[in-house]
């Protein structure tokens, strides 16, 4: 009878507080002195909420962005992937589901998340892998739909598409996406090792822009389509010359600030589009892409969960290609692939 009180008492403790990373405050790179590993109680599930043991995460450039201006408190972590432990009502998923999306701190043992957003994560990709993808897999989905590339490939089937930066996380996603939605030419900017990773993942012409500008280097009337992912200020009048009549410019708002032109050509139309988080349509788009091979996903780095200020220091260090990895798995040192 002792030994049965033992054996019920221990894991009613352990599912009741959880190891997280939190931030208080504002702080900024390399020292990141606010973000603290503390004991937080479980969350719990509300109506239309799931509660999910976090098996895989990563970091975005948003992240860090809201931690310097000091936007967010409380348990970090935007993206993540892992397994249903328990759920509110109205919540149409199972305890045991596998899914990824955007999850409520998910710098943590366990996270909540909305149900309706969160997509079955695929048989051919892993947790690490799946907690890498939905905002930059969500967002590239998003962008490349609001061009039409989908429709427009029906009938064009020459049809040229710019990614402006692609070796980070919405670049490599958006190469490969470009590619699955029937682009038939991909062209990008990379330097370094980015311009093989570029190449291997599907762009057919790849731009060192350490030696030219991507659109000094396009003809005039040689592209249908640009997806602004960097977004620097100027862009778009530079991009100008090479998009056809008919064709469209979008940016992707934040991060440097580019914008849409107040020149623009005669028969091009431009889209400024503000970030919005994935649902589950786009996820399981992007899960059935790497199931079959045509998408994968580039994890450059993996951090622990006691490593996510090494991991953000690493992303703020630049020269990032694809996703830095949050895998609690990883106890020990980062991992490094090029």
């Amino acid at each position: 009878m002792h030994t049965f009180l033992v054996a019920m008492f221990v894991p009613q403790v352990s599912a009741a507080t959880m190891t997280a990373v939190t931030s208080s405050g504002r702080c900024s790179a390399p020292s990141w002195s606010c973000i603290k590993e503390k004991t937080v109680t479980v969350p719990k599930a509300g109506r239309g909420l799931a509660v999910l043991e976090v098996l895989g995460s990563s970091v975005n450039p948003v992240d860090c962005d809201f931690v310097e201006a000091g936007y967010k408190s409380g348990t970090l972590g935007l993206d993540g992937s892992g397994k249903v432990v328990s759920v509110g009502s109205g919540c149409d998923l199972k305890v045991g589901d596998e899914v990824f999306g955007a999850f409520t701190g998910a710098y943590a043992q366990y996270a909540t998340a909305t149900c309706s957003g969160l997509a079955k994560k695929g048989k051919s990709f892993s947790h690490a892998e799946a907690g890498t993808l939905p905002i930059v897999a969500g967002t590239a989905t998003q962008c490349l739909q609001s061009l039409d590339l989908p429709n427009l490939a029906k009938t064009n089937h020459n049809l040229t598409v710019v990614v402006t930066s692609g070796q980070g996380g919405t670049g490599h996603m958006g190469i490969q996406l470009a590619k699955a939605m029937g682009a038939n030419r991909v062209i990008t900017a990379c330097s370094g090792s980015g311009i093989a990773l570029c190449r291997e993942l599907g762009a057919d012409v790849v731009v060192d822009y350490h030696t030219q500008e991507l659109f000094s280097a396009l003809p005039d009337d040689s592209v249908d389509l640009i997806f602004d992912n960097y977004g620097t200020p100027g862009t778009a009048d530079k991009a100008m010359h090479a998009i056809r009549s008919g064709g469209t410019f979008l940016v992707l708002e934040g991060g440097e600030g580019g914008k849409i032109s107040t020149h623009p050509k005669q028969g091009v139309k431009q889209i400024a589009f503000g970030f919005q988080s994935s649902g589950r349509q786009e996820l399981t788009y992007v899960a059935g892409l790497i199931d079959a091979g045509k998408v994968r996903p580039h994890i450059f780095a993996s951090y622990g969960l006691h490593e996510v200020k090494e991991a953000w220091a690493t992303l703020r260090g630049h020269g990032v290609l694809g996703k830095i990895s949050i895998d609690p798995s990883n106890t020990t040192s980062f991992s490094l692939t090029v």
